[in-house]
């Protein structure tokens, strides 16, 4: 709410009725939001400068948590004007003022607020915030309303927060794995070709039936492709969801993603909530980034990563990133595939 210390004030510079000097305030601030909410940007005379800056989604680890925060717009302020003050302006175009009257206004409003602020009084404007003196510098804190209305395209996405300290250790166990399969393998072969080697071809079978190395070396393959398909290497280790796998030939380009061992591809936003996940699908897909759902696991705690691009080595991944929008590649970062998995979008959840 405006307090009415102000309203009493502009009343008095303005020479108006209280409740005409309310209203004037009321408008006002709605014409601030509305200017911030289409320009980005504002400077009025006696408070300072606003201005709309976008952070990008961030992955941050630490001694025993990795954290993920969805993108977002925040509104900075600084308490003195860094370009032309906007007020007359916005009298004349929003409150549809004529430009005498809008000096007037914009006079009393500057003098209303520069002397708050030697007074050390606490500034409300409905709609967009208060204003105290903190340490002898305005500071401004926004009210809820207005930073749900400039970030409404992120509505609903949560940090993401997950325990590091046992994925250190399970991504430990893996990496011993990665040493112990190929190790694992050619034990078999040599087992296996030893046990060929020792046995005498017996005349009572025909050729076709004695076992050949060729065939021994393709069953080990697909045994060692089996024992490799566990293998699980990422940033942050976690115990994937079981996922079923069709052929790839009935999947839809546009529905689904298949990622292979040894490729790369990029996770552009981690989120927790499913209503998320369908929102920014459908957000990111509207700019024509094709995004996919790769849902994992840890300690309990289900969450989802969005990721777009199969890519063969992690310079192509880096190429196609440096080609994003700004807002999307900030906080993006390449993940190596270890294991085959298909991926989908809203479908994936």
């Amino acid at each position: 709410m405006i307090q009415h210390d102000c309203v009493e004030e502009l009343a008095g510079l303005l020479d108006v009725e209280r409740h005409d000097a309310e209203l004037l305030l009321v408008r006002f601030s709605s014409a601030m939001a509305a200017e911030l909410l289409a320009v980005r940007k504002l400077s009025i005379k006696g408070l300072g400068t606003f201005a709309v800056t976008h952070f990008s989604a961030a992955k941050k680890s630490s001694a025993s948590t990795v954290i993920y925060t969805p993108p977002s717009n925040r509104l900075l302020f600084t308490n003195r004007l860094t370009g032309a003050d906007d007020t007359l302006r916005l009298a004349v175009s929003r409150l549809s003022m004529s430009p005498e009257d809008a000096d007037r206004f914009c006079a009393a409003l500057a003098a209303l607020f520069m002397r708050a602020v030697q007074q050390q009084r606490e500034i409300r404007l409905n709609g967009i915030g208060r204003f105290t003196l903190e340490q002898r510098t305005l500071v401004f804190f926004p009210e809820r309303s207005l930073e749900e209305l400039l970030n409404r395209e992120y509505q609903d996405l949560q940090e993401v927060v997950l325990p590091l300290r046992e994925q250190r250790q399970e991504k430990g166990a893996q990496k011993m794995l990665r040493y112990k399969v190929p190790l694992a393998f050619l034990t078999v072969v040599a087992l296996l070709l030893a046990l060929f080697y020792s046995i005498e071809p017996k005349p009572l079978f025909s050729h076709a039936t004695v076992p050949q190395p060729a065939g021994i070396l393709k069953a080990a393959i697909q045994a060692e492709s089996a024992a490799a398909a566990v293998v699980h290497n990422e940033n942050v280790t976690v115990s994937e969801p079981s996922v079923t796998l069709r052929s790839a030939a009935r999947e839809d380009a546009d529905s689904s993603l298949v990622l292979v061992p040894e490729s790369y591809t990029i996770v552009l936003v981690t989120l927790s909530k499913t209503e998320s996940v369908q929102k920014e699908v459908a957000r990111l897909r509207s700019e024509r980034v094709m995004a996919f759902v790769w849902p994992a696991e840890v300690k309990g705690i289900k969450y989802y990563r969005l990721i777009t691009g199969n890519f063969s080595s992690r310079q192509a991944a880096r190429e196609r990133i440096a080609r994003m929008a700004q807002n999307i590649a900030d906080g993006a970062y390449i993940q190596h595939v270890i294991k085959r998995v298909v991926l989908h979008g809203k479908k994936g959840l």
